[in-house]
């Protein structure tokens, strides 16, 4: 099976292509011959850095991106058919309906390890190194995994095969429409690593899947207290002593204003099954992560050759640098779909956004043409909803907001807030005291970013809001919106590319965790819960489609474009890219002989 996939690779890029990584060749004048590197390290350029390798605790997607070379999953997502596919196991369970017994009724899954996956001691990985991981994840003093309990909300057991500690089965009470991706895909821990004393062996899986009586334990059992303590500790954050895991890769280096690197592990487990599993890859000796914020140095690497996965790049110097004809021979220009939105998130909290038509004042008075056309450069389409309009229960019949000042200042003076003074701000009396309609902006990240930011700033105030933006560095951006401290904000979301699940972002109960947006609507709880549990596709869709209607009415976020991703990527490695953020599998890279 070949992974390579890519997208749209710029026709005037189709020039001179080297087969060898020293060769040299005619190329375009003035360039000089190509040759090409043979170290076989890949090295990416990271928009932010990587700086927590705890993936329970980290609040950034690099850190996820990077540590998963590190810390597995049971699957992988397949790059081109963004289908599940096994990575520590034999094979993708089906789901069978139990006949008897004590689990009758329910829904299981049947699961087997690869007899030598194993953890960096050589121990072998096990179904209670998997028992132990869920356990991580519905610890109660653990307030970062918050995120994924709603995801195992119907998980009742995994019951181990006595006679096989490679083999187990997982039994959900009902039908949840991400059950099998859920438990597919969240982090395996070594527990003799991440609990050296057995802290959490005494405590049995049911207790903590009873959310009453972890509760209760939470209280009278210190352990439980001992090991959240321990597990938080800095060096399973940053220390390369202390991360283990399964994975082809260990870290070897560290610096949070630079950038990591990794290194392939000798005699790796998952090199003995490629040729039957070629997700089981990974062929780069190393693995170098440069976090670079600014597009000018990174330009500067690029014309050197000085890096080989280039995202993020602003879509304007893009395509400048797409147009050199002497870069065309060491690189590729990739324009390809991608699982991911940008958004402006809303906190309802805030006093004036908690009226419904201030947050339709905003959305009006965004001017969208500008940002698709101008800031990405034709490369990002509109999009109504937390879903990829390729999907089927896309809300396509919904109407996106129009940038309409008239309509935008017409929606504010609906709500009371009108430039009484004429200094251009809308005002109101709240209290009996004057008060104007100032929002703060929080934003981080990319230059794309900033411009949109700067961009709605300024048609923001053409319909008397005013915005000032707060720029931010992306730790300390982080750092804020998981406390939920701002007004509104400016980001990006990546979106899982099966069935999409509202619950962690917009439900109730996800407030204080995922739901950042503290948005509560009965209606959309109840529409929520319906879908989650729906195992009929039309059914679910039409319920998928109403959710959107409502959402986009109610506005926890302004949904703005899905983007097209920009990698630049080296012709010196057979290369895989994908749809799936963040758009590459560096461990998949191949060098070229």
């Amino acid at each position: 099976m070949k992974l390579r996939t890519q997208g749209l690779v710029l026709p005037f890029l189709l020039l001179i292509i080297c087969l060898f990584p020293t060769c040299k060749s005619d190329t375009p004048a003035g360039c000089g011959p190509v040759e090409f590197s043979r170290e076989n390290t890949v090295t990416t350029r990271m928009l932010g850095a990587a700086v927590s390798f705890n993936p329970h605790l980290s609040k950034s997607s690099y850190d996820t991106y990077v540590v998963s070379q590190i810390i597995q999953t049971l699957s992988t997502i397949d790059p081109k058919t963004m289908e599940m596919v096994p990575q520590m196991i034999k094979k993708i369970p089906v789901v069978r309906t139990v006949a008897g017994g004590p689990y009758a009724g329910m829904l299981a899954y049947d699961f087997e390890l690869y007899d030598d996956a194993a953890w960096d001691n050589g121990s072998p990985v096990t179904v209670n190194d998997v028992i132990f991981s869920l356990k991580i994840i519905l610890h109660p003093l653990l307030p970062m995994v918050r995120r994924w309990s709603g995801y195992f909300e119907h998980l009742k057991a995994v019951e181990p095969d006595p006679a096989n500690p490679k083999k187990f089965t997982v039994y959900f009470g009902k039908y949840y429409i991400l059950a099998l991706e859920s438990f597919c895909q969240f982090p395996l821990y070594p527990a003799y690593s991440y609990d050296p004393d057995g802290l959490l062996a005494g405590i049995p899986l049911s207790d903590f899947i009873d959310k009453a009586r972890i509760a209760q334990l939470a209280e009278s059992n210190p352990n439980l207290k001992t090991w959240a303590e321990f597990f938080q500790l800095p060096k399973f954050a940053n220390d390369k002593s202390a991360i283990s895991g399964s994975g082809p890769y260990r870290l070897e280096s560290l610096d949070v204003d630079q950038g990591c690197v990794l290194v392939k592990k000798q005699n790796w487990w998952g090199d003995r099954h490629v040729a039957q599993n070629p997700y089981t890859g990974a062929f780069p000796e190393k693995l170098a992560y440069r976090y670079m914020k600014d597009d000018v140095p990174v330009e500067s690497l690029i014309r050197s050759g000085g890096l080989d996965i280039i995202p993020d790049l602003a879509p304007g110097r893009f395509l400048n640098l797409s147009k050199d004809s002497c870069l065309a021979t060491r690189y590729d220009f990739v324009v390809q779909s991608v699982t991911a939105y940008g958004r402006v998130m809303l906190n309802h909290g805030n006093p004036a956004l908690s009226d419904k038509r201030v947050r339709q004042a905003l959305a009006h008075a965004i001017n969208y043409d500008y940002l698709i056309n101008t800031v990405y450069q034709g490369m990002a389409e509109r999009i109504v909803g937390m879903v990829h309009p390729s999907k089927p229960f896309y809300a396509r019949s919904i109407k996106p907001y129009n940038y309409d000042i008239q309509k935008a200042k017409s929606l504010l003076a609906a709500a009371g807030w009108t430039d009484s003074n004429g200094d251009g701000i809308a005002d109101k009396m709240i209290n009996g005291v004057s008060t104007k309609l100032r929002l703060e902006m929080l934003t981080a990240g990319s230059a794309v970013t900033q411009e949109a930011a700067k961009s709605m700033v300024t048609t923001a105030r053409n319909a008397g809001i005013e915005i000032v933006k707060v720029e931010t560095d992306i730790t300390a951006y982080r750092d804020l919106m998981s406390k939920g401290k701002f007004e509104i904000a400016v980001n990006a979301a990546a979106l899982f590319p099966g069935l999409v699940e509202f619950y962690q972002v917009y439900h109730t109960k996800s407030i204080g965790a995922d739901n950042k947006a503290n948005y509560s609507n009965p209606e959309v709880d109840a529409l929520i819960e319906a879908i989650r549990t729906e195992p009929d596709d039309t059914k679910r869709n039409a319920l998928y489609i109403r959710a959107q209607e409502k959402l986009y009415d109610d506005l926890p976020e302004i949904y703005l474009y899905v983007p097209k991703q920009r990698i630049i990527v080296s012709k010196r490695f057979d290369y895989v890219l994908s749809p799936n953020r963040p758009g590459y599998y560096e461990q998949y890279f191949r060098l070229n002989q």
